[in-house]
Formats: structure tokens, sequence, C-alpha cells
């Protein structure tokens, strides 16, 4: 399973759709959100526990940090790949954490108190046992900055934080 968190850049009057713009506004604007905050999953399909996951509200609270809690608790390893993959988040006027403001916000807060799996096992970015990190970097400038490129690994989180 591969994880990680966005980057959040508020974009009032524009939109950004080149993968050059994407990966400068971020470079230059973005703020890197929570580690509570997972905002990508790549899952395989045939591994993932997917029959212990109730019904949830994607972009809600808390579905993200039960699907790596599952993840954690039936031996799933997961990869934090924030350090390599640029995921902007764009928002408006609405801001972030617009999930936490809607009428149904602690919908799955409901569900998941029948789930004691959504209460124990890494829940965060940072607690995962692996990282990704970029090595034999070779930065290149896009636009007005240097973004670090080179080959991806994957490597053992030297500290677990959970």
């Amino acid at each position: 399973m591969v994880i990680g968190r966005r980057r959040d850049v508020l974009v009032m009057h524009r939109q950004i759709y080149l993968p050059d713009d994407v990966e400068h506004v971020a470079a230059s604007e973005g703020k890197l959100h929570s580690s509570f905050g997972i905002d990508y999953f790549a899952i395989a399909d045939n591994i993932y526990p997917w029959h212990r996951v109730p019904d949830l509200v994607i972009g809600r609270p808390r579905y993200d940090n039960f699907l790596v809690s599952t993840a954690s608790l039936y031996n799933v390893s997961a990869v934090d790949a924030t350090n390599t993959i640029v995921a902007l988040h764009q928002t408006d006027a609405e801001g972030i954490g617009s999930g936490h403001r809607h009428k149904d916000r602690n919908y799955n807060s409901r569900v998941l108190r029948k789930f004691s799996a959504g209460h124990r096992g890494c829940k965060r970015t940072t607690c995962t046992k692996y990282l990704t990190k970029l090595t034999g970097q070779v930065p290149y400038t896009s636009g007005a900055s240097v973004i670090p490129k080179g080959t991806i690994s994957v490597v053992l989180r030297s500290r677990v934080k959970d």
C-alpha cells in the first residue's frame, strides 16, 4: 500500500494544470498537510482486507486513517511516498477541511465506533514502516524552482513515529 500527503495551495482565481506548474507551485507555495491527512492510496486489491472495511464516506474525516490502520493490523506493508510524489491540493475560499464542516461530518465516526480496528494501528503517514526517498539526485530547474530528480528508493524508516 502506497500512501502520502499533499501540499495545500490556495488558488482563488487560477487553476494549475501543467506538470511543471504543479511541481513549481507545490515547491514554492504549498504547505505540507498533516500526517493524519492521507490524500492518496495505491493498494493491491488482492492483498488488502477489503472485507474488513465498512461503508465509509470518502472526503469525510477518518476514512483515510481507517484504511491505513486496517492495513497495519492485517500486515499489509505501507509505504509513505510523500517525499517523492508531488500531490497538489488546490483549494478555494471554502478552504482546507471542508469535510470537517459538512453536515454529515460525523458519519464515519459513527460507523467506526463498531470497529476496534479504527482505533489501533498505524493511522498516519509518519508511522509507516517504509518511506520513499530520492537517491542519485540531479536537480533540474522548473520555472523559478530547483526540484530534485533522481531514482526513487523504498527504505526502512529509521524511526517509526505514531
